[in-house]
């Protein structure tokens, strides 16, 4: 029987302001394409259900995690400059943080697999005691937020080195990273420059990841030459 991946997505409102859960198609079809059957989550009063009902939970991209969620504040992250930390909030999503981490919780308790997937990478760093850095181009002169490839470097041993070997091309499309991770976890992937780009859980089936896999494939992946994202989802579905 095909294992059912609960799917987080953007929540917010449509063109005519109504509210709305968005999801990117591209991370449906990785889903899949890799042998799942790709459910999206709607609601945090459900997050109980949803962990009962599904084998695992995949956290998406989109906005900040808000710093609250590993003891910072915005004035602290913008070195006390008031409009930096303005712009820093206005980047958060205090409701989404709400349902995901919720139903984070439910299926960590259940030791059920979790993918994260850049903000997703970013949310299970905070969850598991890490620490986040928004807009960190702002400090350092890295340009991952321009749609750029670069190449990466996987730990021995690790879910990517598995897959893909000790170094490969990824892409990237984000402002914030995980900057220090929790006791619980592994770095297990830098950029050439330091970023994290991967950790693992170290006793449960819980991994993320900085770049986007999903658009890793099908028929413009990113880099277009660059490893199969497919994999990376089918090992999930496999956890599953």
């Amino acid at each position: 029987m095909k294992k059912i991946i609960l799917v987080t997505g953007l929540l917010g409102t449509n063109s005519r302001g109504v509210p709305s859960f968005i999801v990117n198609t591209s991370y449906m079809n990785a889903i899949a394409d890799a042998g799942g059957i790709p459910v999206m989550m709607w609601s945090t009063v459900l997050a109980s259900e949803y962990a009962d009902l599904a084998d695992g939970l995949l956290l998406t991209g989109g906005e900040s995690v808000h710093p609250a969620r590993f003891g910072e504040t915005f004035h602290h992250l913008a070195d006390q400059d008031t409009d930096v930390a303005h712009n820093l909030k206005a980047g958060c999503n205090a409701a989404r943080d709400e349902m995901e981490f919720a139903v984070f919780q439910e299926f960590y308790r259940r030791k059920k697999p979790i993918m994260g997937i850049c903000r997703g990478h970013q949310l299970v760093n905070a969850a598991l005691g890490g620490h986040n850095m928004l807009n960190f181009p702002r400090k350092h002169p890295f340009e991952h937020s321009e749609g750029i490839q670069h190449e990466i470097e996987a730990c021995d041993g690790s879910i990517l080195q598995k897959l893909y070997g000790n170094r490969f091309m990824v892409n990237s499309f984000h402002r914030d990273c995980a900057d220090r991770a929790g006791s619980e976890v592994n770095v297990t992937a830098r950029a050439l420059d330091g970023t994290i780009e991967a950790i693992e859980h170290k006793t449960l089936p819980i991994f993320s990841v900085q770049f986007h896999p999903e658009r890793m494939r099908g028929d413009a992946p990113n880099p277009t030459f660059g490893p199969d994202g497919t994999r990376l989802f089918e090992y999930f579905i496999k956890l599953c």
